[in-house]
């Protein structure tokens, strides 16, 4: 591996990292490590916020296709199905990156009890979703959505909205922050590396 120097009293930019590694503040190369990247360090972003809407707004559409079925809107039950496979698909990446953002909580703190709570309310959601899909998808050409599922949709609806509260609590009235500054974890500066901007 080809080692780069950063000269001193030059600040470690945005721009020294890429998708695959980055530049150390020694000025060495590192590759992201896979929880780095499914964290979304490598792209500068925090990913688990960006999937957490994907099951809210699917599993929405669903509830509103299923109810306009009942108004013969033709069509409806079948789109309804591919919006609670959304939700499922959503659900699938929101559980990863909030399973690595809760990974680095400490043990037995008030922040990774909370984020606790947050995850099994949320795979409940999607256990509901789950369930949802499978009941629905051999008949999901009915010309109308079956009681059943408008019902499991809005379970699932409020139950994801509930979780979904939870998280933004935890954010919003903890303050807790998945990523803190614009540098790779681990990664500090000392102090002749600080340029003043």
């Amino acid at each position: 591996m080809q080692e780069y120097a950063v000269p001193v009293g030059q600040r470690v930019r945005g721009d020294d990292m890429g998708l695959l590694r980055y530049r150390t503040a020694d000025g060495r190369l590192r590759f992201w490590t896979l929880k780095e990247i499914i964290q979304g360090k490598s792209i500068q972003r925090v990913t688990h916020p960006v999937f957490v809407v994907f099951p809210i707004a699917f599993a929405s559409g669903a509830l509103l296709l299923d109810v306009l079925s009942r108004f013969a809107l033709p069509g409806a039950p079948l789109a309804a199905s591919y919006a609670m496979l959304g939700a499922v698909g959503g659900a699938f990446f929101s559980i990863i990156t909030g399973l690595v953002d809760r990974s680095v909580m400490r043990p037995g703190s008030k922040i990774r009890s909370v984020a606790t709570r947050h995850m099994i309310i949320q795979l409940t959601a999607t256990a509901i979703f789950i369930v949802d899909l499978a009941v629905r998808w051999s008949d999901r050409k009915m010309a109308k959505a079956d009681p059943l599922w408008l019902v499991l949709d809005a379970i699932g609806l409020l139950t994801v909205l509930l979780g979904g509260d939870v998280g933004a609590s935890m954010v919003f009235r903890m303050g807790y922050r998945v990523q803190e500054s614009d540098r790779p974890a681990g990664q500090t500066l000392a102090p002749d590396q600080v340029s003043s901007e």
